[in-house]
């Protein structure tokens, strides 16, 4: 299936259950292939929310920015947008977790900005941190309940039942992540999945297939079809993260509407 062009290709926000993204929307090689080639950089996330309806923030993994810089986000989004905003490194791979209550604080602060189109956060652990119930009970402990949270956690250690009841009983997803670097997780932990697709051979340079997304859209459609809501993510960036989303939504939505053929 041939991913469509951006002009032809929008989503926008019709389908509150189902929101595709990619992780990520200021990237210069999606210049001229993505963005139109004179589009200032300051209208992408204008012209990105023309055409999906939800985005992972990951550039405050890196570095939490200015106020003001939240506000514009919120600013440039239809209200029905979605952002899910990923934790500081600081936080999730400071020992303990979330040791830095200050910025732990400032982080939760800097979210509120965005409003209810921030409404997601992403927890992304490092492969470095394996299982440990104690710690993991007092990470869920500082979480507040305002807003919907979601755990990659990549160490194989955690794929045990104990983990998967402590995050249900907190209504916190557990991440599916589609690579060959970390392991795949495919327990439902929370009311909504979350979904990220960092690339397969290749990593963040990778061009999905549908054969390859099939099995994900299949699931997925499944879940829909159930009331369950979907967040996914597109994460190989250097690829083609924008039409991978935009073939894995047309996936779906082609699964929900036949659900017999998708057997």
């Amino acid at each position: 299936m041939q991913a469509p062009s951006p002009e032809r290709g929008s989503q926008g926000c019709r389908d509150p259950l189902f929101r595709v993204g990619t992780s990520g929307w200021a990237y210069r090689e999606w210049r001229s292939w993505w963005y139109p080639e004179k589009l200032a950089q300051r209208e992408w996330l204008r012209f990105y929310a023309q055409h999906f309806c939800t985005v992972e923030l990951n550039s405050t993994f890196y570095r939490l920015p200015p106020p003001e810089v939240f506000r514009r986000w919120a600013a440039s989004v239809p209200a029905e947008f979605c952002f899910a905003v990923k934790a500081p490194r600081a936080l999730t791979h400071a020992r303990p977790p979330l040791s830095d209550e200050p910025l732990l604080h400032e982080f939760f602060e800097r979210v509120s900005l965005l409003g209810a189109q921030g409404r997601v956060l992403l927890w992304q652990f490092p492969p470095s941190f394996p299982c440990d119930l104690d710690t993991l009970r007092r990470v869920v402990a500082a979480l507040p309940r305002l807003f919907e949270h979601a755990f990659e956690l990549r160490h194989p250690s955690w794929d045990i039942p104990a983990v998967w009841e402590l995050l249900q009983d907190a209504g916190i997803a557990l991440v599916w992540s589609s690579s060959l670097r970390y392991p795949l997780f495919r327990v439902q932990t929370a009311p909504f999945l979350y979904l990220r697709f960092h690339g397969l051979r290749g990593g963040y340079t990778h061009r999905y297939t549908e054969h390859e997304l099939l099995p994900w859209a299949e699931q997925v459609a499944s879940a829909l079809r159930q009331g369950c809501r979907v967040y996914a993510y597109f994460n190989n960036t250097a690829g083609s993260a924008p039409r991978d989303a935009q073939m894995f939504h047309m996936l779906v939505e082609r699964l929900r509407e036949a659900p017999s053929r998708s057997r």
